[in-house]
């Protein structure tokens, strides 16, 4: 018999696994993962989660809460941080994502569109993070709302709006707390915007200080074009001013006023608004052009 309410559903999935095996072979690997997931699982539990089930290296489980939700994602992160695989060139992290909304329950497993979410976020999250939607935030306690910042703005198959993702950065609260109750220049009141096809990602004093942008997995905005690498390039947040430094084989392409410049493993301030092109010009690269904004919030 089918079920419909609410609960928090949260993927951790094991980040790098296929570097793993190459590391340390098939059935070492192997052996690792199920033993780490079974830890995970306990730390699951232990925070009022239930394990739904185990899909390769991941875990898909639901929580009553979002505060729950994200209380097990941090001892998660933790537990994984002290833990030493047997590499000492690999130590295992995984990425968090969570959504919090209506599932239909049936025979021990669960379906709907908030799964979907919870696995979409999953995907935009980078090693060692958790993300959570919008509508999770809304839910959290005070007490928790304050670890989360805003971090991207992406769309999710099957939906006509686009969701808000939020970042939970456990670390960072006190950091955050002091700028917020800083009185802040007018130049660290800007804010950059980028665009690149229905994903939105902003970065400022007090979202997101630094971005990389590539075609890997680990990056912040994906660009999946055949000439960017994997990690391309990243722009960071310093005193009011956006610095974009490319760190890749084939260069980046700056076009602001009229005017586009190309760029070689060099740092160069973002201006005004523009367009980024990575690793052919923009002419010939119209399908993955990135759109950037410097507005004052």
């Amino acid at each position: 018999m089918a079920d419909n309410h609410e609960i928090t559903v949260l993927f951790a999935d094991i980040s790098g696994s296929t570097r793993l095996y190459e590391l340390m072979g098939d059935q070492l690997a192997e052996e690792l993962i199920s033993t780490t997931l079974k830890q995970l699982s306990s730390i699951i539990e232990k925070n009022n989660g239930n394990i739904i089930k185990s899909i390769g290296d991941e875990l898909m489980c639901r929580f009553p809460s979002g505060d729950d939700a994200i209380t097990a994602a941090k001892k998660m992160h933790e537990f994984l941080a002290e833990k030493t695989a047997p590499s000492r060139e690999y130590k295992l992290t995984i990425r968090v994502g969570a959504h919090h909304g209506p599932v239909i329950e049936n025979d021990s497993d669960i379906f709907g569109d908030s799964v979907n979410i919870a696995a979409r976020v999953t995907a935009l999250a980078r090693a060692g993070k958790t993300l959570i939607t919008a509508y999770t935030y809304n839910q959290l306690s005070d007490l928790h709302k304050k670890y989360c910042r805003h971090f991207i703005q992406t769309t999710v198959k099957g939906k006509e709006q686009p969701i808000d993702v939020y970042d939970v950065t456990w670390e960072q609260t006190d950091e955050l707390t002091r700028i917020v109750g800083q009185s802040t220049a007018s130049a660290s009141k800007n804010a950059l915007t980028l665009r690149y096809s229905d994903n939105v990602l902003k970065l400022s004093s007090l979202t997101l200080t630094n971005a990389k942008l590539g075609r890997g997995s680990s990056c912040d905005m994906i660009i999946p074009s055949p000439q960017a690498s994997r990690e391309h390039c990243s722009i960071e947040y310093n005193r009011g001013k956006f610095i974009f430094t490319d760190h890749s084989a084939n260069g980046s392409y700056l076009r602001h006023n009229q005017a586009e410049l190309f760029f070689h493993q060099e740092r160069i301030p973002l201006l005004g608004d523009g367009q980024i092109s990575l690793g052919e010009p923009s002419a010939d690269n119209f399908e993955y052009l990135l759109e950037y904004s410097i507005d004052s919030e």
